[in-house]
């Protein structure tokens, strides 16, 4: 397979996405720190870099401290990396993710678990060129709690009274469903430098949302499109690129950012990594994280710039995220490249 090949189906993946995305019920929630949770923005790299397993763990908290309540979202997964050849180059990935997200002081509740697999192959002799596939399966869940609505019939002298009958009962109170998501990416690496690209679709199989029975709706597919360099600088530093652009009905959101790795002469530390992530119309990031041989933690506060955040209310946002690898008994451990791609 030529590369050019590669590079032409790339495009076209990405050119449907975007040209196909339209009107939105809601929006998904995104992650600062996209990179540590693979499994929400491209099945295809689950177990991508992965030396035997991968635990990976991301927290947000946004818009506390202001007049809104915040959203609470939680991701764990784990992921295990087999070899499908003699060099280890084709790799079979296989991961399983929970997801949690919580909103309006747990009025509405979103629960995620997926099981996914990917395949990822080398291209060429040297081992420079890979391409890689993968699907997802997820159920999911929602749960809405009427007992924490606000309506305008209940506000009186006293407040919101919220023993006062809202007469508009919720008549989905919880729902279920099963959808697909899938992805693609390819990566090229050498000594000094490499890029990654990759593009990937959510909610495929259009499963059905609503909290009402006569107005219930199709979830609009989200589409996710990433790419990043990295360049292997003096000393062992490192400086890396990224950006992710996800589109969801009428709404997006871009992201681009680098991270500096700066190279520890320390036998538990690798690298002291700093970084700065732009959120278009939405936040200016900054983002610190340590790094050792086989785990690696991370930091990112949110400078609100959206009109969100006003005088009266005066929002913020933070995500930590935690990535480890470790080894079954049959392996022996090793010295690990990179635990993330970013």
């Amino acid at each position: 397979m030529k590369i050019k090949y590669i590079y032409r189906a790339l495009l076209s993946l990405v050119v449907v996405m975007v040209v196909s995305a339209n009107r939105v019920q809601a929006q998904d929630p995104h992650f600062s720190q996209y990179f540590t949770s693979p499994m929400t923005i491209n099945p295809s790299l689950i177990g991508k870099d992965v030396e035997d397993w991968r635990l990976t763990s991301t927290l947000r908290r946004q818009w506390w401290g202001g007049t809104v309540a915040p959203y609470n979202t939680y991701t764990a997964s784990i992921e295990k990396r087999i070899a499908m050849n003699s060099t280890g180059d084709n790799q079979l990935g296989i991961g399983l993710m929970a997801f949690s997200d919580e909103s309006n002081n747990g009025l509405l509740k979103d629960t995620y678990l997926s099981l996914g697999a990917a395949y990822n192959m080398t291209l060429d002799g040297a081992g420079r060129h890979h391409l890689g596939a993968g699907l997802t399966a997820s159920y999911a869940g929602r749960l809405v709690d009427p007992s924490k609505f606000e309506f305008q019939s209940q506000f009186g002298s006293m407040g919101f009274q919220r023993s006062v009958p809202s007469n508009d009962p919720v008549t989905i109170q919880s729902n279920h469903y099963l959808e697909v998501n899938a992805g693609l990416n390819y990566n090229y690496s050498d000594t000094k430098w490499g890029f990654n690209l990759g593009a990937a679709v959510f909610h495929a199989s259009k499963p059905r949302d609503g909290v009402y029975l006569n107005s219930t709706y199709t979830i609009d597919a989200r589409y996710s499109v990433q790419g990043g360099m990295y360049f292997n600088l003096a000393n062992h530093n490192q400086l890396m690129l990224s950006e992710i652009s996800e589109m969801q009905g009428q709404n997006s959101i871009h992201s681009i950012g680098a991270v500096y790795k700066i190279s520890v002469k320390d036998k538990n530390l690798r690298s002291f990594n700093v970084g700065l992530w732009e959120r278009f119309g939405d936040a200016i990031y900054p983002y610190i994280g340590l790094e050792s041989e086989r785990w690696i933690a991370g930091l990112t506060y949110d400078v609100v710039t959206s009109g969100v955040k006003t005088a009266s209310n005066s929002v913020q946002s933070m995500e930590l995220s935690f990535a480890w690898q470790f080894f079954s008994a049959k392996h022996l451990p090793k010295p690990i490249k990179r635990i993330i791609q970013y």
